[in-house]
């Protein structure tokens, strides 16, 4: 294979995450419940989805 067909460079979206998503929303921000709206900050290297919300027990979400 010579690389033809293969996208080259950077993307549209600057290189950081797929399409903008939460992977693109950096080390600070704030991880929310979507069912009660508490809000904790996000700690660097821990996803928000994998964090229970401490009021209701929702799986939280990244803001």
């Amino acid at each position: 294979m010579n690389g033809e067909g293969r996208r080259q460079g950077r993307s549209s979206s600057g290189g950081r995450g797929r399409g903008g998503g939460p992977f693109a929303a950096g080390p600070g921000g704030d991880c929310v419940c979507p069912s009660c709206g508490y809000k904790q900050q996000h700690q660097v290297g821990q996803p928000c989805n994998s964090l229970t919300c401490p009021k209701c027990g929702t799986r939280m979400t990244r803001e």
